[in-house]
């Protein structure tokens, strides 16, 4: 009897899986925990409709699957879990499937916050000195669907994914940083850091940033990236870096220098400083390779400035401590836009720099009275009902060198799709509104 995959997922991950199944003559079943009318593609598949599953599982479905294959997003407390466990089916990810044909060497990184931003930032600096280079995974591309031949293939991996994955294999796996988020899904800080640590796992190159080296037991061969604020001095791999200084809007290598955006991004910068000295390439080339690289959108992007008011997207700021590098980025001053939906975190640690920093905050979205619990602010406040009303009543109170931030430290799947969605609509309310 011929034995089956089976996707667990409708999203990029498994739409990806279909694509890689029916191109190597698979043969394959999917189920989707959503009712069939919630898929805005199911016309797409058409074709294969009698091999998908929606909503309530069939009892046969684990007949003659020989192996699982589990989306990023997929609830882990799903009843089919564990029924796929006792049956002892192995369970896999979309990584685990491409590396087994994969030839090209991996760079693994994961964190909280920035490993898209580090994963594109390598991407761009490898490129650009000669290294064919793709970013791939938690970005929204399977590596499942490259087409070409790389050098380097550019893993990003979230917690969802190194939850599941079985092959860690990777010539560099790398922390950018650590701090308290989706514990909802991992239950407890201690089992998302362990969760997160798998990356290092047959990996033969390990760095983190050495804001993390003190909250756990880390492996010995590990190498810390960082900066010194005493002397202004950088550690790269290890090392204190005396040639690279910065002060607080610039990076200098020797004669060279460029403006960064953010302590954050000083952090991805040497990140990916790192990553390129591991892999023998030259320092200063990079570092020039760096000065012509693009933020991308969402995240502390300046969209609009009018009558000497700047506006700011930074939606993809969905905890507080990414929230927290976008406050202290901008000078004073600063109408925040907050909230979102329901998510455990400790808006606490907000307060002290709201109090600095934010002259009116704007709440939107279905968590505001539980951020308005935790918080301790002394500034006013007020809420609205969409991102019309918050920007209409920010062009209200703005004056002339203040900063509007649209930074929720909150999910946005109350009202939107994803983060891009709300940053879309920010955008669009800007251009209407703010003239």
């Amino acid at each position: 009897m011929e034995m089956k995959k089976l996707i667990l997922g409708l999203g990029v991950t498994g739409r990806s899986c279909i694509e890689f199944f029916t191109h190597n003559n698979i043969d394959f079943k999917i189920f989707d925990t959503r009712t069939k009318n919630m898929i805005d593609e199911i016309s797409d598949y058409e074709s294969i409709q009698e091999k998908i599953y929606f909503s309530e599982t069939p009892k046969d479905l684990l007949n003659n699957i020989d192996e699982v294959i589990v989306s990023p997003g997929f609830n882990p407390k799903h009843k089919l879990l564990e029924d796929i466990s006792k049956s002892s089916i192995p369970i896999i990810t979309d990584i685990d499937l491409f590396k087994r044909s994969n030839q090209a060497k991996i760079i693994s990184i994961t964190g909280t916050n920035g490993k898209t931003t580090v994963v594109s930032m390598l991407e761009h600096v490898l490129n650009g000195c000669g290294c064919t280079s793709i970013a791939c995974g938690n970005n929204g591309k399977s590596p499942l669907t490259l087409k070409e031949n790389y050098k380097y293939i550019i893993l990003e991996l979230s917690s969802y994914q190194l939850e599941y994955m079985t092959d860690f294999t990777s010539h560099v796996s790398l922390i950018t940083n650590i701090t308290y988020d989706h514990i909802e899904r991992h239950e407890s800080f201690q089992k998302y850091l362990n969760i997160k640590k798998n990356i290092f796992k047959s990996s033969s190159n390990l760095l983190a940033s050495n804001l993390i080296k003190d909250i756990t037991n880390f492996p010995k061969n590990i190498r810390f990236f960082g900066i010194e604020n005493k002397n202004n001095t950088c550690l790269i791999n290890n090392k204190w870096n005396k040639k690279i200084i910065f002060n607080n809007k610039k990076i200098y290598l020797n004669n060279d220098s460029f403006e960064y955006k953010g302590m954050h991004n000083l952090y991805n910068i040497l990140a990916v400083l790192s990553i390129s000295e591991i892999l023998d390439i030259n320092i200063e080339k990079c570092f020039g390779k760096l000065k012509s690289y693009k933020y991308l959108p969402h995240r502390i992007e300046c969209i609009k400035s009018h009558n000497n008011t700047s506006w700011y997207n930074d939606s993809k700021s969905t905890n507080c401590d990414s929230t927290k590098a976008a406050l202290e980025f901008l000078d004073k001053d600063i109408i925040l836009i907050l909230g979102g939906s329901k998510k455990e975190i400790n808006y606490n640690s907000l307060s002290n720099i709201i109090n600095e920093k934010v002259k009116l905050i704007i709440f939107l979205g279905e968590n505001k009275d539980y951020i308005k619990t935790q918080l301790d602010v002394d500034v006013p406040t007020f809420d609205v009902d969409d991102m019309n009303q918050a920007i209409t009543l920010s062009k209200k109170h703005a004056k002339p060198y203040d900063s509007v931030l649209l930074s929720p430290a909150s999910p946005s799947f109350d009202m939107y799709n994803d983060y891009i969605d709300r940053g879309i609509a920010f955008i669009k309310a800007v251009e209407n509104i703010v003239n």
